[in-house]
């Protein structure tokens, strides 16, 4: 019987799945045709997962949750370059799977979440060792991601005050919103910083903006579960104007949504935060080469209204 050597088909496996993002990088086209560039977008999503695809389990449920091809195509558009593409795209995985881990550990308490976040910066580390900008990304990534620890103890603070009923402002809703979404700037925005020829703040910016409106599709889509493991979330934060906290609780999984959904009705706090960062981001003046983020701002931004109002 001949033996198959697993390391060579892996290795073949990704050479033609990088051949496959090459072809759909070089495709996309940033016209008027919204939904087309969407379209690339998604297909271009799926290719980069396959690439860095991890066999974990609890690895894929983070991923899922951070399937933004946004990083890879700002550095492909900027440079033309798919090394330096791929190179963005994975260090930008890896600090998502570190944060979002860490998320996961201040959630739950599961120390299995925070050894696993661990591995990953350590990955991180040896990721960064041949960088030729490694002593800027170090330092700067490392900074960051300790200003990202104060977000954690917050959101324990918008749990205790949930528990406790508290009926949550408008600018307290937006705060915790765009804490939550602040990895984006203070995070991975700093290696689009060290690698892109077109970057500035400017483009951070938009780039927070962009990960608030994904942060509310995941409130969205996690509406039960949230709620069963008391976690904040803008969508009952904002509801707990008009109905106490206890009968969100107390009520069955089926009943949890249509409850917030009939209290918030077409008024919601939330479509006025959409609003918001829209009009936000069409005001920001970001270099040519990266206009397609606002595509990106218009496009989370009408998704979350055709849920939220179908």
């Amino acid at each position: 019987m001949t033996k198959i050597n697993n390391s060579k088909f892996r290795n073949f496996n990704k050479e033609e799945i990088i051949e496959k993002i090459s072809t759909a990088a070089k495709e996309i086209t940033i016209t008027n045709d919204r939904m087309t560039f969407i379209d690339q977008m998604i297909s271009l999503s799926k290719l980069l997962m396959d690439y860095d695809l991890h066999f974990s389990s609890v690895y894929k449920i983070v991923d899922e949750k951070a399937q933004d091809p946004s990083y890879f195509v700002a550095a492909y558009i900027d440079t033309k370059d798919i090394d330096q593409a791929l190179w963005i795209y994975r260090i930008v995985r890896l600090l998502t799977r570190y944060i979002l881990l860490y998320d996961r550990f201040f959630e739950i308490g599961n120390n299995r979440y925070k050894l696993m976040a661990r591995r990953v910066r350590k990955s991180i580390n040896e990721f960064l060792q041949n960088a030729a900008d490694r002593e800027f990304l170090h330092y700067s990534l490392d900074l960051s991601l300790k200003q990202f620890w104060t977000f954690w103890k917050f959101e324990k603070v918008i749990k205790r005050r949930t528990l406790q009923g508290h009926s949550f402002s408008y600018k307290e809703i937006r705060h915790f919103n765009q804490f939550k979404s602040s990895d984006a700037s203070i995070v991975y925005a700093r290696v689009l910083d060290a690698r892109l020829p077109s970057f500035n703040e400017n483009v951070s910016l938009v780039l927070h903006y962009n990960q608030a409106l994904l942060d509310l599709l995941d409130d969205w889509r996690d509406i039960e579960d949230d709620v069963q493991e008391d976690m904040p979330n803008v969508f009952v934060m904002a509801s707990l104007e008009f109905v106490p906290y206890n009968k969100i609780k107390n009520s069955s999984r089926a009943r949890i949504r249509k409850i917030i959904v009939d209290t918030l009705g077409s008024s919601s706090t939330v479509l006025r935060l959409i609003n918001e960062y829209q009009a936000s981001v069409r005001n920001i003046l970001i270099p040519d080469k990266l206009s397609f983020l606002k595509i990106l701002s218009d496009h989370h931004a009408h998704a979350l209204r055709s849920v939220i109002r179908p």
